[in-house]
């Protein structure tokens, strides 16, 4: 998403990833172990501190030794003969084939007329101006994090002003370049070049797309802060040059309301509510995903429906078979967004009864198929991050050369050397084979000695407010998806 504060790739996967945490086993200068091996607290400090723009906080070290802890147990699964097969991929395997229920579901009831007229897609064409480009440039104001009325109200009489004097006739480049806190687009006089509807946020698009050309908007508020926008150029392809992307667009219309439209014929009668303490487990559950709940824990109701609901055993499942960094999201996710996951939860409940009473069933075939596909994806990571087919070197064992080609593959990984690959769901079967843990008091040491390291060396903290050092090239990423979603986008896949 652009205007977004980016930072290096590796950052942006980390800044998301937990795991839980505990001390069991572990001693007081060691940060992980993994099988049988243990990664210790000044080795781990010593791949961060060089590194100035990875912050020396302990959930950050905890999502660094997280992909020490996975790609060991990789390495381990695909270097001992048989282990690769010891996995147990059920957990997966139910939820692809719940995804095939519904995707035959989505066949079998959502059946809109695909034919699309040539009249069509010119009315859409020359009505709702599709396919159009707009170039613009904009000032972007912050508010401070935490911002009282006061620093609130300032910022909106600036963006005003600053509104007020383009349309004076002062240089809008000029007044980009002095204010805007884009820090990327300020230094171009705030230009954006072309782009598209769907590129930037909506709230910012619906206002660009309706400036005549040389017209300076009104104050656009957005989620990144105070906008004023200056229509550049304007313009929109030959309609032989769009015709078939506008079909198919037209077509993913259609789709996208009659999903709508049946999503609402089955929860409608189904009449879901949401219990009063759904968020208050939920959190706890997300928190804690291997507590054990009782049976009365277990079958309590987070939401009901006519003649089903969605327990909390139901939901502790649903978290244990997510990568750590959804599962992270699910603990964090803002209130307001509790009750949307409960909810896409619940649909999703509906849909596989639904599917299960048109007597919808998967080939047992397709998810053998899919499970051996799923075990050739660890092969194919594990090649590529160089940890298969490891040879112990002289007076070394197996587990002696996986430790130390993992720990030097972190080493690179950390200084942006190497591309990740994160294993995502594949990671669970891994951890639910072998032993991981990590020690809380670890990261916190870890994290310490990350400071005094870098004051030993003289590395300096890059990682902090805009306007320091920029990212390493190449190495730039969008911010976090959120866990729900936050439009009417389907349901159904």
């Amino acid at each position: 998403m652009r205007f977004a504060r980016s930072l290096p790739l590796f950052l942006v996967v980390v800044a998301v990833a937990l795991s839980g945490c505990g001390d069991r086993g572990l001693g007081p200068d060691s940060v992980a172990r993994a099988g049988d091996l243990v990664l210790g607290v000044e080795e781990t400090a010593g791949m961060i501190a060089p590194v100035g723009q990875i912050p020396p906080d302990p959930e950050v070290v905890e999502a660094v030794t997280d992909f020490w802890i996975e790609y060991t147990l990789l390495a381990y699964a695909v270097n001992r003969e048989g282990e690769l097969d010891r996995l147990d991929l059920a957990p997966l395997l139910e939820q692809e084939e719940m995804q095939l229920m519904i995707s035959a579901l989505r066949e079998q009831v959502v059946r809109p007329d695909s034919v699309v007229s040539d009249d069509e897609i010119r009315r859409a064409f020359e009505e709702e101006r599709m396919g159009e480009q707009v170039r613009a440039r904009h000032i972007l104001l912050f508010f401070p994090e935490g911002a009282t009325p006061a620093q609130t109200d300032s910022v909106r009489t600036l963006a005003v002003e600053l509104r007020e004097r383009a349309l004076a006739g002062e240089s809008f480049a000029a007044l980009a370049e002095e204010y805007s806190e884009d820090l990327g687009s300020a230094a171009e006089g705030g230009d954006l070049g072309f782009f598209s509807r769907g590129d930037l946020v909506p709230s910012f698009e619906d206002v660009a797309f309706d400036l005549e050309t040389g017209e300076v908007s009104e104050v656009v508020e957005t989620d990144f802060g105070l906008h004023v926008i200056l229509l550049e150029e304007r313009r929109s392809p030959e309609f032989e040059q769009v015709q078939g992307g506008l079909r198919v667009e037209i077509q993913r219309e259609r789709i996208a309301r009659a999903e709508s439209i049946y999503i609402a014929n089955l929860e409608g009668p189904a009449d879901v509510q949401i219990a009063e303490d759904a968020e208050r487990i939920l959190r706890e559950i997300a928190g804690d995903p291997e507590q054990r709940l009782g049976r009365r824990a277990a079958d309590r109701p987070l939401t009901t429906f006519e003649g089903g609901s969605l327990t909390a055993g139901e939901f502790q499942e649903f978290v244990l078979n997510q990568p750590t960094q959804v599962r992270q999201q699910i603990a964090t996710v803002p209130s307001d967004q509790v009750e949307e996951l409960l909810r896409t939860l619940t649909r999703d409940e509906l849909l596989l009864r639904d599917a299960r009473e048109r007597g919808i069933t998967v080939d047992p075939s397709q998810l053998d198929e899919i499970e051996g596909a799923m075990r050739q994806e660890y092969l194919r990571i594990a090649q590529f991050l160089e940890l298969s087919d490891l040879q112990p070197g002289e007076g070394e064992s197996l587990d002696e050369t996986i430790d130390r080609v993992v720990k030097d593959l972190m080493v690179r990984l950390v200084r942006g050397e190497r591309d990740l690959a994160p294993l995502g769901s594949l990671a669970i079967p891994l951890r639910n084979l072998y032993a991981a843990e990590t020690s809380r008091s670890g990261l916190e040491t870890t994290a310490a000695r990350i400071l005094e390291l870098r004051r030993e060396e003289g590395v300096g903290d890059l990682f902090g407010p805009p306007g320091g050092q920029a990212p390493p090239p190449g190495l730039d990423a969008p911010g976090d998806e959120p866990l729900v979603p936050e439009d009417d986008s389907p349901v159904l896949p």
